[in-house]
């Protein structure tokens, strides 16, 4: 059976290039194929479907198929969790976990490789997950091994994990002769691109780094640091501006403080401070005609109907000859407001509130050009702290709306600050940073009744394998039959009733435990005076909590009176008997949070909880899945904003109000929805990986939407 099979790439603008792509692939597979033969894996059908799926996996991701079965791996779903088998979901769960650390243990080596490869395709932004040479493709090739491997869950679990110790030290070797073989073919290594790090936040003026090497892969030389620096490089680049090397000060003297450039040559000094105020003049003018699309108006006055958002304002629009370093700012701000007028994470009316904006920020951005340079710009941060406040709004929103009427006000006070370099806007940016954490924590309070839902399903859920695991530790240091069985037919009932009732961290599981314990030691032999004296101490209350305990389960008087009996004559002989160290009750052990495969099988689907009116649309893991219920890799937690997947065709955006810490399930929530949706915490860890779930309380949207400018204008 051949290591390769036909391949159908998109047309590359290199002739030789589907040559290099079949012999890359040929060293990949064969590279891998290597790894199973030398780990013993099984018999050459099962080396034979791995290679199979790894080429057929390499070919769909270079065609781009979404409908593929890599394609379709990527987009595990609450739907998807409900359909498919537990083993099955268990497997593939771990499978994409298996990817995942092969992908951080193949380092910088598959990075050199993999921008090689973006090279040859013509895809400079490329994601990582869709390269034909990463993690996702080997989880192919895995997949149809674990198919085709006999025996239950845990022994194809244990033979993918050997796979992952044999393939983990070998990767970054292959992935060096790939790239070896790359570089002899002369493909260089395409721009890493213009990427925000994962913990991008806009709400508290912390922007990530942006990291950039020059561009080789598309002919383009982008400057390290700012994307807005990046785009405007660009810009000038496809007019022909002679200034293009210093794009933060679009070629020209820093500007003083009235905005004029200072040149040393008075005559030119002069005609740049007219043709300045020319400008002004027009952005005055343009600002005071009525917008295209939505009006704008003040929070105190009524305002229109909204019909769309303002149009973004171009250097066409002013009568600029392209090339000028001021038409290239206006173009380059003119990419940002329309990335933001498309943005599907902002309603109308917050769009309309930022495009009032946009003329006053176009006049700071000729004036002050660190606006370009700067991702913690003051007004940079204005404007990721207005769409951080407004996350989560209803698209029906309008200036009635408390939130859309604070940002509304912040935006008539700013505009005509903006125009000024140096005006300062720290009291606007903290009002807007006071608005979200108050909008927030508004939301956290109205879910709490929806907390308590959730525990009061939970214990239940969960009560009865913490009460076996419990009742199974204790019998262990239990040495008197009696005692045994009356913590197994009795006690153990009181301690359920205990975790259903207010959980294994409530009162009420604490003092049963106690109580229990204080059981077991009232009956050992007493090793000193001083125990003595605390037995005959403590009897008369021990008595009094297992009769309480045996009320509160409806144990009558008549039933619990033989033990009783029994467990006098249990504490007498103890106080005549010495123990010896051996005989010393062990400490108890704390009590562990159950694992998924530990909760009482009743399937993994979707349930609604209801009570007094408020209901949670709950999904719990599958029995048999054993996951970390807060992975350490995890960018988001409670207090965090994401727009997430309920289905294959709902997305929601909520609150992450909170987490449960029996299961993990974390709890969303916003106002406008009139009920909670609780999700695992690694299904939406899942959906995040795979590019159905998204952080919107960490993203900037305006490094965003200068992102997606860039992307697109670079592919031109």
């Amino acid at each position: 059976m051949p290591d390769y099979y036909p391949l159908q790439p998109p047309t590359p603008h290199r002739e030789d290039a589907p040559d290099i792509l079949l012999a890359s692939r040929e060293l990949f597979q064969r590279g891998l194929a290597e790894v199973l033969r030398s780990a013993d894996i099984g018999p050459s059908t099962l080396i034979d479907a791995f290679t199979r799926a790894i080429g057929d996996a390499h070919d769909k991701l270079l065609s781009g198929d979404e409908d593929s079965e890599i394609g379709r791996s990527l987009a595990l779903t609450a739907s998807k969790m409900t359909l498919m088998a537990d083993d099955d979901l268990e497997i593939d769960i771990r499978i994409t976990d298996i990817g995942r650390r092969l992908r951080e243990a193949s380092g910088t080596a598959f990075g050199r490789c993999r921008l090689r490869y973006m090279t040859l395709l013509q895809q400079p932004r490329m994601p990582e997950a869709a390269n034909p040479l990463g993690s996702e493709t080997i989880c192919a090739g895995l997949s149809a091994i674990a198919g085709r491997l006999e025996g239950g869950t845990e022994r194809i679990v244990a033979a993918l994990e050997r796979l992952e110790q044999d393939f983990s030290p070998r990767l970054p070797a292959l992935y060096r002769e790939i790239e070896a073989f790359l570089d002899s073919r002369d493909v260089g290594m395409a721009s890493q691109g213009m990427r925000r790090a994962r913990g991008t936040q806009g709400v508290d003026g912390a922007a990530a780094d942006l990291g950039q090497t020059s561009a080789q892969g598309n002919g383009t030389n982008l400057p390290s640091g700012n994307v807005l620096s990046a785009l405007q490089h660009l810009l000038s680049q496809r007019v022909g501006a002679a200034a293009a090397t210093e794009p933060e000060r679009f070629g020209a003297p820093p500007p003083t403080g009235d905005g004029v450039s200072k040149t040393g040559n008075a005559a030119l000094d002069t005609v740049a401070m007219v043709m300045l105020n020319h400008l002004f003049d027009r952005l005055t003018a343009l600002e005071s005609k009525p917008p295209t699309a939505l009006a704008v108006e003040a929070p105190t006055i009524e305002p229109s109907p909204p019909s769309g958002p303002r149009a973004a304002v171009k250097s066409v629009d002013l009568d600029l000859a392209p090339g000028k370093p001021e038409a290239i700012a206006i173009d380059t701000m003119a990419m940002i407001f329309q990335g933001i007028f498309d943005s599907d994470d902002l309603t109308d009316i917050i769009k309309s509130a930022i495009g009032r904006l946009q003329i006053p920020m176009l006049k700071r951005a000729i004036i002050d050009p660190s606006l370009f340079a700067d991702h913690a710009h003051p007004v940079r941060l204005l404007i990721d702290r207005m769409a951080r406040a407004a996350v989560g709004l209803p698209a029906q929103a309008g200036w009635e709306h408390p939130v859309c009427r604070r940002i509304g006000a912040v935006t008539a006070a700013v505009a005509p600050l903006l125009e000024k370099k140096g005006a300062a806007l720290d009291s606007y940016l903290t009002d807007l940073e006071t608005l979200s954490v108050q909008r927030d924590q508004a939301i956290r309070t109205a879910a709490e009744p929806l907390v308590r839902l959730i525990e009061s399903h939970e214990n239940s859920r969960y009560a009865a394998p913490l009460v076996n695991e419990w009742l199974e530790s204790l019998l262990a240091r239990t040495p008197s039959p009696d005692i045994a069985a009356f913590l197994e037919n009795y006690w153990q009932r009181v301690m359920r009733a205990a975790a259903e009732s207010a959980g294994v961290n409530g009162p009420r599981w604490q003092q049963d435990r106690e109580t229990a314990e204080q059981l077991i030691w009232s009956v050992a032999p007493k090793q000193t005076p001083d125990d003595r004296k605390r037995l005959a101490g403590v009897a008369s209350s021990l008595l009094k909590r297992i009769n309480a305990g045996l009320d509160s389960i409806g144990v009558s008087a008549v039933e619990r009176r033989p033990f009783l009996n029994i467990l006098f004559d249990l504490q007498t002989t103890a106080l005549r008997t010495q123990a010896t160290d051996d005989e010393l009750p062990v400490k108890p052990a704390a009590v562990r949070r159950p694992a998924a495969s530990e909760v009482a099988a009743r399937g993994n689907a979707a349930e609604l909880l209801e009570s007094e009116g408020r209901r949670v649309h709950y999904l719990g893991l599958p029995s048999t899945v054993k996951l970390p219920h807060s992975p350490n890799n995890s960018d988001w937690q409670v207090g965090d904003w994401l727009r997430f997947a309920v289905s294959d065709k709902q997305v929601l955006t909520g609150l992450c109000c909170w987490q449960s810490p029996l299961s993990g399930v974390v709890l969303f929530y916003n106002r406008d929805w009139r009920y909670g949706v609780a999700r695992p915490h690694a299904l939406i860890d899942h959906q995040l990986r795979s590019g159905r779930a998204q952080v919107l309380s960490r993203v900037s949207i305006f490094d965003a939407a200068a992102e997606r400018a860039l992307d697109t204008h670079s592919r031109r």
